[in-house]
């Protein structure tokens, strides 16, 4: 059975505002260029099973995590993002190649931070999954 996915979502290429500014006034535009690039090929999709990560430009990379190996979140934002609705979601993992994963400037990032947790207390009530550290 394929997963269904639950919800999808890019950073929003405001989260570097600033430095869009600034490359108008002192820094060459290929630079802000190559970060408005960098944003736009990353996305986030959650499925009913996992999380999963694909970003890059030149060389895409495509990362998975298994929801039940989602131990604890952390929302944060600048006062920048705050002002635009931005917030960095960090999800702590007990995943071997990520111990740490952050969803960058995501929209309403409180509710999305619920529905994976949601997601991942069904799955390990599910599976019969206990976390022990």
């Amino acid at each position: 059975m394929r997963p269904t996915i639950l919800w999808q979502g890019r950073p929003s290429p405001l989260m570097h505002l600033g430095l869009y500014l600034s490359c108008v006034f002192l820094l060459p535009f290929p630079l802000a260029l190559w970060r408005y690039l960098q944003v736009r090929t990353t996305r986030y999709t959650l499925t009913t099973e996992r999380l999963v990560c694909e970003q890059g430009i030149l060389h895409r990379t495509s990362d998975e995590v298994e929801l039940y190996r989602i131990k604890d979140y952390t929302i944060t934002a600048s006062l920048l993002n705050r002002w635009l609705g931005l917030s960095d979601l960090i999800l702590v993992t007990s995943d071997q190649t990520h111990p740490t994963l952050v969803l960058r400037g995501i929209i309403d990032a409180h509710a999305v931070k619920e529905l994976i947790r949601n997601q991942v207390e069904a799955l390990r009530t599910q599976k019969g999954v206990r976390e022990i550290d």
